[in-house]
């Protein structure tokens, strides 16, 4: 069976074969190809893509670690990724660059603001060739940048954690925009450079402008988790 929503291959290239069958079925769960309620055989997807059993049974195994599926014998439950779940994985989003925007205060920033100005100007040309999934790939390091310029070593896991499913909806997202609504990419572009204009001037009410515009469906979270992270920081 092949998946409408395919993974970029050169994104596959330096992972186990294991980590590529898992790449593939995330995707296809959260663009719902696989929907909730589905039976995966370990049988049917190792005939799928023609390994064997046990590179699938690492790949079922990292599936139900985001979330997605309930290991059963010989196979999985897809239990699938809700508006709810997704709106939780952003919630974790907005905690995180809240805290790593306060650390960076503390900061001299000049070394990112430059790798921050270098992945922009890539995102640009990746839109200027209509390449979603390139754009989807330095969008990610963009905020990998920022989420590491702190060097905190939890902070970082809980990231990496999150990366794989947040990886897959900004994936389908920027497929979907570059098909359907190419002209918003230059509103995405804007947005990472208040993200960099705020780092740039420690800017507080900047960096609060960068998250409603980042994260403009969870305002009212905004607010709560930037003045609660304010307050724990000033103490």
């Amino acid at each position: 069976m092949k998946y409408h929503y395919h993974y970029p291959t050169e994104w596959l290239k330096h992972r186990s074969t294991g980590e590529q069958v898992a790449s593939e079925l995330r995707l296809a769960i959260i663009s719902k190809e696989i929907v909730e309620g589905d039976k995966l055989s370990e049988n049917s997807i190792a005939q799928q893509f023609e390994v064997s059993r046990s590179p699938v049974r690492d790949a079922l195994k990292l599936l139900q670690q985001d979330g997605l599926i309930c290991l059963e014998r010989m196979g999985a439950r897809v239990k699938g990724l809700s508006n709810t779940n997704q709106k939780e994985i952003y919630d974790i989003r907005l905690m995180l660059e809240s805290f790593i925007f306060e650390r960076l205060q503390r900061n001299e920033n000049d070394q990112l603001i430059k790798e921050l100005n270098k992945i922009l100007k890539m995102m640009t040309v990746a839109v200027e060739f209509e390449d979603a999934d390139e754009f989807t790939r330095l969008d990610l390091l963009f905020h990998d940048s920022i989420i590491t310029a702190i060097q905190h070593q939890y902070i970082e896991m809980i990231w990496h954690n999150l990366t794989p499913v947040m990886e897959c909806l900004i994936l389908i997202s920027m497929r979907t925009r570059m098909q359907t609504n190419a002209e918003d990419f230059a509103r995405v572009i804007d947005n990472h450079k208040t993200y960099i204009e705020a780092i740039e001037k420690k800017d507080r009410n900047k960096m609060k402008e960068a998250f409603h515009l980042n994260f403009d469906d969870v305002d009212e979270q905004i607010d709560v988790l930037w003045n609660s992270q304010t307050n724990i920081d000033r103490k």
